[in-house]
């Protein structure tokens, strides 16, 4: 194998007709769900629930921090 190998002439490409035939198509790839309206709604009323739901529970939080404010404001009233 030497340099001018790259330079020798090649055999040629077979026919088209020669070759093999390939082989089936692999099958087609699961289709996803189609999207539909009710689909659709049922996606935003799930989304709407789960906002309703941290909406309670942002309120619950911040009447918790607010009664935590007035004890540490009623402690400090007491150590003046």
């Amino acid at each position: 194998m030497g340099i001018l190998d790259r330079f020798k002439k090649k055999e040629p490409l077979p026919d088209v007709g020669s070759l093999p035939s390939l082989p089936p198509a692999l099958p087609e790839a699961p289709t996803l769900e189609k999207t539909t309206m009710e689909n659709v709604k049922a996606k935003i009323d799930l989304v709407a629930t789960q906002l309703d739901s941290l909406r309670t529970q942002y309120e619950t939080l911040n009447e918790r921090i607010k009664n935590i404010e007035k004890v540490v404001t009623e402690i400090r009233s007491f150590c003046r």
